[in-house]
């Protein structure tokens, strides 16, 4: 079992597990809303158009349209979306393995694993904070339309995904410490600092059972024997 607190090697991944969640829920309101930006006819987003004529008996009678083919048109406004949408895909692998990382991690420590939920939520706040950037610099080189509130929530979750990528960086680089505990051996031995397992002949130890002390803290796989009570 590994030191630190009640989810010991997993307190730092579960950090920023919540964190990224947090920057998830976040960006999928934005990502939603239509209030990018607006201007004399109505709000805009990504996905959705919000008129100003909502509510009249006109052709305009709707809260919520789709966007006119000329906004379509954009490079930048597709490049945008597409970048937005690589946030969440790239989001969604951390917190989907992440959850069942945490459970394994009470006694193992798959670095390998860690350095490639970082490199998601970093590629993930990587789109976002520059999808972000493409949109502000373009709205604000239009003299028809300004800003509205999505763009700085969006903007914001990009914030929070870096701070769950400091939390998964931070996970890579410390590795946690495992208490050594006596046991009898059972059909399989896991060694947490090479993430390997091994399969032993028995779980019935004889009467003259060896005691064998590790060499700093480290069970080697030499030392795997099923005759022999590790202490």
């Amino acid at each position: 079992m590994a030191q630190g607190g009640i989810l010991g090697s997993a307190s730092i991944p579960f950090f920023g597990c919540v964190v990224l969640l947090l920057a998830m829920v976040l960006h999928i309101l934005a990502f939603a809303f239509p209030d990018w930006a607006t201007d004399s006819e109505g709000k805009f987003g990504l996905w959705r158009v919000g008129n100003n004529y909502c509510g009249a008996k006109s052709a305009y009678s709707e809260a919520c349209r789709r966007y006119r083919d000329y906004w379509t048109d954009f490079d930048w406004f597709l490049a945008v979306r597409a970048l937005e949408c690589l946030t969440i895909i790239f989001w969604a692998f951390p917190l989907v393995i992440l959850p069942v990382y945490i459970y394994v991690a009470l006694g193992l420590y798959y670095r390998c694993m860690m350095v490639l939920m970082a490199c998601f939520t970093f590629l993930g706040a990587a789109c976002n904070i520059i999808g972000v950037v493409i949109f502000g610099i373009e709205v604000e080189e239009s003299s028809d339309l300004s800003l509205r509130w999505c763009l700085p929530m969006c903007a914001v979750a990009g914030c929070i995904g870096l701070l769950a990528f400091i939390a998964y960086f931070l996970a890579v680089l410390k590795r946690p410490k495992f208490e050594h505990q006596q046991h009898f051996l059972s059909g399989f031995y896991v060694d947490p600092y090479k993430n390997r397992m091994y399969v032993v002949e028995t779980t019935d130890p004889p009467a003259d059972v060896a005691v064998v002390q590790p060499n700093d803290g480290v069970i080697s796989p030499e030392q795997v024997n099923p005759a022999m009570v590790y202490n």
